[in-house]
């Protein structure tokens, strides 16, 4: 009777011990949130972007319906268009609502925390602590000029889930778990990115029939990859616009030559971006001097998420988070000593707590964080007063086209002030959304703005009946308003100008 007390006791303490103790995934997502939630905003809110996103999911939540049309521009008003990305754009719309611009803030820090968290547990399955830790930290700072409170962001935790259990399902010999469908739903209504998530299905079928024992395998593999792979197309398409989702991915990259014009979708700037280069040449450096040997299939995945990265910047989330969860179980096969649990005799006492932190976190510990995240973005938002960033938000030049009446005319406005445009209810000459626009006049746009190439300025002034402009001050568009007879500059700051036709 004594030992059995004696044992309940000691699981009792066990338990509860247990219960608080922290885990890696845990701490990572509590430090980038707690830092992400910070007073200047940044850099969460530096895309004018995240101003169209919330006004679109307002307009949705005003009309109780899904917009179809444009409804937010004067120049392409009433042409097709969807909004693809609803679910996040009502999600964003809603943290607005309710916290302002620190209540979006905590919705991006919150996805930001998820990501990371997600992804560290995943490749702690395959890697210990360390090296699973490196992966992240190098995935952290590859995505940092990509952590923008946008729609991308809100469906990263899903997309790694996505990534994540087709490459189980292939490590496995099987297809991937129905419920994994889930994930792609999520994906399809969160972001239009879930286009490459049925790509990468097709790209593991692939890798799971050549990684086939015998034909026998690969018979039921294609049969049972197939299947899931026609689900997932059909999962897809379960959103308010069916398939036509999926067509905006076309449409996008249809634009061609234009996408170049816009900053997101050149190719990476190593010289703003150094730290983006130096883990490029280190990842290089280790897979050339300790021979990495992948699966060809496997190696194509990892060379096409390089190319995406390297021919648009927008792209090194995917690469600094996909990759590693795509090499995970080939690192661990051809070094057993990266496996979890792996010579934890020989280890020292400070790496067994490093690895003991691999464990999941306890409930209390769970509950803790999130209590102290919710205490600190509330706090936050009371008395912080997050706002976007002057060079992101206008607002000074806003409060003076209000002042002086301009906002009942039309405003030629430079791309970035698009979104503030949206959101404060007035109709833009082009903003974010590409797949309206199309190629054709997003260069016309661009030589008009640069003052280059045939096209008239004063002709697409008059053609558009446009009243002011809103354009960034450095831009040489401005001195040749300056010049143009029937304007004058109106107003100007260290940001933009304003030029107004006379009457």
């Amino acid at each position: 009777m004594a030992v059995i007390s004696g044992l309940s006791l000691s699981s009792d303490r066990s338990a509860a011990r247990s219960t608080w103790e922290f885990s890696w995934p845990l701490i990572a997502g509590l430090a980038l949130f707690l830092f992400l939630m910070n007073a200047s905003g940044l850099p969460l809110l530096s895309d004018p972007d995240t101003h169209w996103h919330i006004a679109v999911g307002d307009w949705m939540r005003a009309h109780k319906a899904m917009p179809r049309v444009d409804a937010f521009s004067f120049t392409f008003t009433g042409q097709p268009w969807i909004a693809k990305e609803w679910l996040s754009q009502l999600l964003l719309s809603a943290a607005y609502s309710a916290g302002g611009w620190g209540g979006v803030a905590a919705l991006g820090a919150a996805a930001v925390a998820a990501t990371f968290a997600v992804l560290l547990r995943l490749l702690l399955a395959d890697l210990k602590a360390p090296v699973a830790l490196l992966f992240t930290a190098a995935a952290v700072v590859m995505m940092e000029p990509h952590l923008l409170a946008r729609p991308h962001l809100l469906a990263f935790p899903v997309a790694l889930i996505w990534v994540a259990g087709l490459v189980r399902a292939v490590e496995e010999r099987r297809a991937p778990r129905p419920v994994l469908l889930l994930a792609m739903l999520a994906w399809a209504n969160l972001h239009g990115g879930f286009t490459l998530g049925i790509l990468l299905c097709g790209a593991f079928a692939l890798d799971a029939l050549v990684g086939a024992r015998d034909m026998a395998e690969r018979k039921v593999l294609f049969v049972a990859w197939l299947k899931f792979g026609v689900a997932s197309v059909l999962v897809a398409c379960i959103t308010p616009y069916g398939p036509e989702s999926i067509l905006v991915t076309l449409r996008i990259f249809n634009i061609g030559d234009a996408l170049a014009t816009i900053a997101e979708w050149k190719s990476p700037n190593f010289q703003a971006q150094p730290m983006q280069e130096l883990i490029v040449l280190v990842a290089l450096y280790v897979a050339l001097s300790r021979g990495v040997k992948l699966p060809l299939v496997r190696l194509l995945i990892v060379l096409g998420l390089t190319h995406l990265y390297l021919r648009y910047a927008r792209n090194a989330e995917l690469l600094a988070t996909f990759m590693p969860l795509v090499i995970a179980p080939v690192l661990a096969r051809q070094w057993p000593s990266l496996r979890p649990g792996a010579d934890t005799v020989q280890e020292s006492r400070l790496m067994r707590r490093v690895n003991a932190l691999a464990r999941p976190a306890g409930r209390g510990a769970v509950a803790l964080a999130f209590v102290v995240a919710a205490v600190f973005a509330g706090g936050m938002i009371r008395f912080a007063n997050i706002t976007p960033p002057a060079d992101v938000m206008p607002q000074a030049a806003l409060d003076y086209a209000r002042d002086n009446g301009l906002l009942k005319g039309r405003v030629f406005n430079s791309w970035n002030y698009g979104g503030p445009l949206i959101h404060a209810g007035i109709p833009t000459f082009i903003d974010g959304r590409g797949e309206l626009y199309g190629g054709d006049f997003i260069q016309l746009y661009a030589h008009l703005t640069g003052v280059r190439g045939e096209e008239s300025l004063e002709q697409t002034l008059d053609y558009y009946k446009i009243d002011w402009t809103l354009l960034d001050k450095g831009w040489p568009v401005n001195k040749l308003l300056a010049r143009l007879p029937g304007w004058h500059q109106a107003y100007t700051d260290e940001q933009t100008t304003i030029f107004v036709r006379d009457r």
